[in-house]
């Protein structure tokens, strides 16, 4: 098959990574795999995988269009989509190309990478959304809660569930990164700096138990808008010499392999790469309950869930779990299994198959 999947940029990001490890394996499959995106602004933060051709449209929102510019704009990204010649597309986030599709009578499958219940547009966006999704051949979405939602209130877009494949962690060895401080032990978290993802309610919770354990520090990795939002706030909270702000990291396998633990404080999510990662690298997780890390992690397997908004209560579980090695390694080596558990092979499967049914 010719399978075009579309994408706004290859910046860093969870669906970001997903994609190219969608890419890479269909194009191994032994498929024909365009990987077009649609915003040249934004560099690239990950490699296009080997046997994929690349095809960049760099286009305005349809926002910065405005009225006049958004038939020149669905224009040139209609052409985009015909010069690739698909017998399939997978858009990741990508609405507009949804309307080309449409307009070619191709086939597409649309993929939501984030917690639908929280997902706000305006009315005009909120209608054709609606019918264009209606139109796909399948929505798939990242949990059962999403699938039930969207099953209850658009059964027209005919969810699926596909879970975010965990990739086993590299072996070898991987040089202590400098940022990891020699003679202490780390709590890691790593995300965009935004409202959304919890690093302020993480500052909370790290005030409360930083004083019991000099020998550790939290180093959250990540940029984003609240940056100085959120390092003015460990400030006020008095833990900034044991808090480490770090920018955006390629390639995290060496800082997984020298922390201890791994923190997610998130307000929403949708199925969190970052936490697959940290986990399938032997790590034992605490997070908030929230969509994703509900079904990655197994409470009291390999690490803990923490009701939303309990900052004390996410305190006192990686309190636990700083205070007791033996129970950290234990946690760690069952979070390896996150690997078997959502495999890659699966997470291919299912898509090649939808791919199968839209050509159908």
């Amino acid at each position: 098959m010719k399978i075009t999947c579309v994408i706004g940029t290859l910046g860093g990001g969870g669906a970001e990574r997903v994609m190219t490890y969608l890419c890479g394996g269909l194009a191994a499959c032994g498929h024909e795999v365009t990987l077009l995106t649609l915003d040249d602004s934004v560099p690239d933060f990950y490699p296009v995988p080997e046997g994929v051709r690349r095809e960049r449209v760099n286009l305005p929102t349809f926002k910065k269009a405005g009225v006049l510019g958004g038939i020149p704009r669905l224009w040139r990204l209609t052409c985009a989509v015909r010069r690739t010649r698909p017998d399939a597309v997978i858009s990741f986030m990508t609405v507009s190309v949804l309307a080309s599709c449409f307009l070619l009578r191709i086939p597409y499958i649309y993929a939501d990478h984030l917690d639908v219940r929280h997902l706000a547009y305006s009315r005009k966006w909120r209608i054709l959304r609606n019918f264009f999704l209606r139109h796909a051949h399948r929505v798939t979405v990242l949990s059962e809660r999403d699938r039930k939602y969207i099953a209850l209130y658009h059964p027209k877009w005919k969810p699926a569930v596909i879970y975010n494949p965990a990739v086993p962690a590299p072996k070898g060895f991987f040089a202590r990164p400098a940022f990891l401080e020699e003679g202490k032990k780390h709590v890691v978290a790593v995300g965009r700096l935004v409202k959304q993802k919890g690093f302020d309610r993480l500052l909370e919770a790290w005030r409360r138990i930083c004083e019991e354990f000099p020998d550790w520090r939290l180093c959250i990795i990540g940029a984003g808008p609240d940056e100085q939002e959120l390092k003015g706030l460990a400030d006020t909270l008095d833990v900034l010499y044991c808090v480490r702000f770090v920018p955006p990291v390629q390639g995290l396998e060496a800082v997984y392999k020298h922390a201890e633990l791994y923190a997610m404080s998130s307000r929403a999510e949708g199925f969190p790469m970052v936490l697959l990662e940290a986990m399938a690298a032997g790590l034992a997780a605490v997070s908030f309950d929230c969509n994703g890390p509900d079904v990655i992690i197994r409470d009291g397997v390999d690490g803990f869930l923490v009701k939303q908004h309990h900052t004390d209560r996410l305190a006192a579980k990686l309190a636990e779990l700083m205070k007791d090695e033996e129970k950290r390694r234990h946690f760690g080596e069952k979070a390896r299994e996150v690997t078997k558990r959502f495999s890659m092979n699966k997470y291919l499967d299912a898509y090649e198959a939808l791919c199968r049914e839209a050509v159908k």
